[in-house]
């Protein structure tokens, strides 16, 4: 016990080290499906139930230092069920000091041996922005004060069930809502926004995604062996009272492979991510080259366009009982449609990872990452597996 706890202090104070780093990407602080927090503190008297707290500073959304304390439960609501995986409930506070501030609320609900799985949030904020402007194709540029501060403040929901169809595949559908206003901070910078083309004031966004998802790992926050595939389907239209047509097709496809027989220190994971777009997205809406393809080494919103596609493996070994080590290599593009697809430049990353399994019971581990992209660069904590 007295290695555990000395382990847990040491593994959080490298954490605190590592975020005080200053990072040339900002990281949105919103969660993810499958992330989960920090455990601090374990609800011994109940073993089936986690409570889970990450506080401390970030680099969030407007790339300024900023403050998040995300508390979170863990728990399987039905102890018999033996196949699914834990469910989650968690809050988000967030603000920095550049004014910016943001709360949330996220559910993760999985039942039924498994077969059911539902997500829900619901976030407010109101976030000041570096808008770099959008189609930025083959200019590689190491300097990243070419923007202009925006301000934006809205409301987000989201929905989405999904039920398991046959074997892994999963059907399912989600619901998207926000309400937003987008403004400059001044003249020059609405001048820069209007003239790429975003529209200026408020923004509201009804969408439907049906999804088809296929999953066969054998841990959703560490996989050794298994496939994940995600297919969205992306719909707005004035009919569901959205303010723009449009049509959003998006995938995923994650890889692992265990490479030494008898035990799984060496993983060989893989994820390949795909955007294409058609009519007239909102800026919220748009490919940005780091955020939700899990790509790193680039300054958030550096890269936008209506189109993506990235690829990248992993290299992952247990280097001790708590302390993983991966390295990584990867490229991906921006681009408008693929009629001007070669005009855009390849953007390559590389970087390494250290995974600390604070909850071995569970396989949660905390990641420090250090990546180098083209004339770029970054540093990322993180909760789970890179993909």
């Amino acid at each position: 016990m007295k290695v555990i706890s000395f382990m847990k202090a040491f593994i959080l104070s490298l954490i605190l080290l590592f975020i005080l780093l200053q990072p040339a990407i900002c990281q949105n602080p919103i969660i993810s499906n499958d992330s989960i927090v920090i455990l601090d503190k374990l609800l011994k008297k109940n073993k089936n139930l986690n409570f889970a707290i990450l506080p401390g500073p970030v680099y969030g959304v407007t790339q300024k230092l900023g403050i998040m304390v995300l508390p979170m439960l863990v728990y399987n609501p039905v102890k018999k069920d033996t196949l699914s995986p834990p469910s989650i409930s968690g809050l988000v506070v967030y603000f920095d000091f550049a004014g910016s501030w943001l709360a949330a609320v996220y559910q993760s609900f999985y039942w039924d041996q498994n077969k059911w799985r539902g997500y829900s949030s619901l976030g407010i904020g109101d976030l000041r922005l570096k808008f770099f402007g959008i189609g930025q194709k083959s200019i590689i540029s190491s300097s990243s004060s070419n923007y202009v501060k925006t301000h934006q403040h809205g409301i987000d929901v989201s929905l989405t069930c999904f039920r398991k169809i046959w074997r892994s595949l999963y059907g399912g559908l989600e619901y998207h809502y926000y309400l937003s206003t987008f403004e400059g901070t001044d003249s020059t910078s609405e001048a820069k926004v209007i003239q790429s083309g975003v529209p200026l004031g408020k923004l509201s966004e009804s969408v439907l995604v049906p999804a088809m998802v296929w999953d066969d790992r054998d841990n959703i926050f560490w996989s050794t062996t298994g496939f994940y595939a995600r297919l969205n389907f992306q719909f707005a239209n004035n009919i569901f009272f959205s303010s723009r047509d449009y049509y959003i097709i998006s995938g995923i496809v994650n890889g692992y492979h265990s490479l030494l027989k008898g035990n799984n220190k060496m993983i060989l994971a893989w994820h390949f991510f795909s955007q294409s777009a058609w009519g007239k997205l909102p800026y919220i809406t748009d490919a940005t080259f780091g955020e939700g393809d899990n790509v790193t080494g680039y300054t958030l919103g550096k890269y936008v366009d209506y189109s993506e596609i990235t690829a990248q493996t992993e290299l992952r070994y247990e280097v001790w009982k708590f302390i993983s080590a991966g390295g990584y290599l990867g490229t991906g593009k921006v681009f408008h449609s693929y009629d001007v697809f070669g005009q855009s430049a390849w953007l390559h990353f590389a970087g390494l990872r250290v995974y600390f399994n604070l909850i071995p019971s569970r396989n949660i581990r905390v990641r420090l990452d250090a990546a180098i992209g083209r004339k770029d660069y970054g540093f990322y904590i993180g909760i789970g597996q890179g993909f």
